[in-house]
């Protein structure tokens, strides 16, 4: 995606000088069933991660040793792949699987959920600069604005989720199933309490426990039915990564506008019932048809309240955790050390305008160069002199443009890069 820079990272990856303007889509916040197509497909790469058993969660004797692995997922490469809508990245949260056994062998699907629960999810830095551009037609006053990338990173934090960052550890990983009080999805279409519960205040009747929601589950008559394995990234201080990395890029003397997200691959596993109507609304071409002919609009409210959701059982994949006297314990390290070690990191990608996926070996490497790179429209050839007179140069033009173009001239003079223009 444009022009290598001179840093030393793998091939696939790469800094870039020419600006490149963003598409427009966006990530899920909330419960995002897959019925409306999207551009990105369903069967991407697949998930080869290893699997263990969780501690106290083991299945009953009679189910088979073999594992239950997921089918090709959604997952972006992100050295190539960028969708943005409304400033945030869309990546693929959700994966499906559909299996006619899980329909009605309720051990079957107890076992599949543990094992699915033994699979991190796949947390990101998404970390993103940009800028408006405007152009002018020629022979007319007519002018057009569009949205120059400067420079996305993506680093994926999920080996800081298991212990001394091993890859089949799981021992920090917590499955537990909804509380009674909780408004959630309980083979219902809207999110309601347990039966007999009002507001936070609990009855005496312990809730069930996911061997009796698989039950549940395999026992119900309804014909659309999705079993959903949510496994959220608990305990990371956002706030503090943010913060610390907007701060970082602004000292670079960046001008642009900056987004610091925490987007989530896979992090929901989503279990269809085997039904010719699940089937369709999962195919990629039938889902195009739907949406292009506009038969979504009908469709899609039959299928959102034809549909039995449960969405009880979690699998918590912890960055920290708070004791008893309220100190935080820290799977790896904390949100202060990772800064610390790859603060140089970040700050050369941003300088040498990097675009995709920063990988721990990408950082490393970047952290061993003599030095950083230089601020983008700064000349650097090593006689002073003539730096100086072509930066000057530089910032008489920019000087002009502003009285053209009716620019801030204070933020023409003040100098940096990635301003709008």
């Amino acid at each position: 995606m444009g022009k290598p820079s001179n840093l030393d990272v793998p091939r696939g990856s790469g800094y870039r000088d020419d600006a490149e303007a963003l598409s427009l889509h966006t990530t899920p916040d909330d419960y995002d069933y897959d019925d409306v197509p999207d551009t990105q497909g369903l069967l991407p790469p697949s998930y080869n991660e290893s699997q263990g058993e969780s501690s106290g969660a083991s299945a009953s004797d009679s189910v088979a040793v073999n594992r239950h692995t997921l089918p090709q997922t959604g997952r972006k490469d992100h050295n190539r792949d960028v969708t943005i809508k409304n400033g945030h990245p869309e990546v693929c949260e959700n994966v499906i699987v559909m299996d006619p056994q899980y329909d009605h062998d309720p051990v079957y699907l107890e076992k599949g959920i543990r094992d699915f629960a033994q699979m991190a999810p796949s947390p990101l830095i998404y970390i993103m600069g940009t800028h408006q551009e405007t152009t002018r037609h020629l022979n007319s006053d007519k002018r057009e604005k569009k949205t120059v990338t400067d420079f996305r990173i993506v680093i994926p934090i999920q080996q800081y989720l298991r212990r001394n960052m091993e890859r089949g550890d799981t021992s920090q990983m917590k499955l537990t199933t909804v509380q009674n009080g909780e408004k959630t999805y309980r083979g219902t279409v809207f999110k309601t309490r347990a039966p007999g519960v009002k507001q936070d205040i609990e009855v005496g009747t312990p809730p069930p426990t996911l061997t009796e929601w698989c039950h549940r589950f395999c026992a119900s008559s309804k014909m659309l039915r999705i079993f959903r394995l949510e496994r959220p990234v608990t305990g990371l201080d956002t706030g503090y990564l943010r913060n610390r990395i907007e701060g970082l890029i602004r000292a670079t003397n960046y001008r642009g506008y900056i987004s610091v997200t925490f987007p989530v691959e896979e992090k929901n596993i989503d279990i269809y019932n085997s039904s010719r109507i699940n089937e369709l609304r999962v195919t990629t071409w039938v889902r195009w048809v739907f949406f292009l002919t506009f038969l979504w609009i009908f469709s899609w409210p039959a299928l959102y309240f034809g549909t039995k959701r449960y969405s009880v059982v979690r699998a918590e994949w912890p960055f920290s955790t708070t004791d008893a006297t309220g100190r935080k314990q820290y799977t790896t390290i904390s949100e202060e050390q990772w800064f610390g070690k790859w603060e140089v990191a970040i700050r050369r990608l941003v300088l040498g305008q990097y675009e995709g996926e920063a990988s721990p070996e990408v950082l490393a490497g970047v952290c061993a160069r003599a030095e950083d790179p230089q601020m983008p429209g700064t000349l650097n050839t090593g006689m002073q002199g003539l730096d100086q007179a072509a930066n000057l140069l530089t910032q008489g033009f920019r000087f002009a443009r502003s009285v053209q173009t009716g620019e801030s001239l204070g933020r023409s003079l003040q100098g940096g890069w990635g301003y709008d223009t």
